[in-house]
């Protein structure tokens, strides 16, 4: 009984050891996750003001693309314009384009409902199932983890 009790008493140890050891990384882990994301932001808004300074420097002043040499590097700039729409003024009509001289294209769009879609891939008949999984792929994303510090 004696032995027994005591084997008890080192598996509570060794579960309690290895809590304690999982949360000892987890919390290294995080530390250096929102270490890392400080050090990116920084590093994406140095990129940012190195990306406006070569450009400048290069004389590079109009939307599209050019590759430039210097020294050993050859440098491609891209310089793109992004075009949106606001959609709810052209709908309105109250801005009117001649056919002629109309850029909008109007175009259809689909989109997967996914609370419906795993819904129905568990409880739809077996035909619905089959043709719903050749219709939609479903593949796991890129994980993300963010990490607030608490007030």
């Amino acid at each position: 009984m004696r032995a027994i009790r005591n084997v008890v008493q080192m598996n509570d140890f060794k579960d309690v050891n290895n809590a304690m050891e999982r949360e000892i990384g987890l919390s290294e882990n995080i530390k250096e996750l929102e270490k890392v994301n400080k050090q990116l932001a920084r590093l994406s808004l140095r990129k940012e003001e190195l990306t406006e300074s070569i450009i400048s420097a290069m004389g590079h002043q109009h939307e599209g693309q050019r590759s430039y040499e210097y020294e050993v590097w050859k440098v491609e700039i891209k310089t793109p314009f992004v075009y949106s729409l606001n959609k709810k003024l052209y709908e309105s009509g109250s801005v009117q384009l001649p056919d002629n001289f109309n850029p909008i294209k109007e175009s259809v769009s689909y989109s997967v409902d996914k609370v419906l879609c795993d819904k129905y891939l568990a409880e739809a008949p077996k035909k619905v199932r089959d043709a719903l999984v050749e219709l939609i792929d479903k593949k796991p994303g890129k994980a993300s983890v963010t990490i607030k510090e608490r007030c």
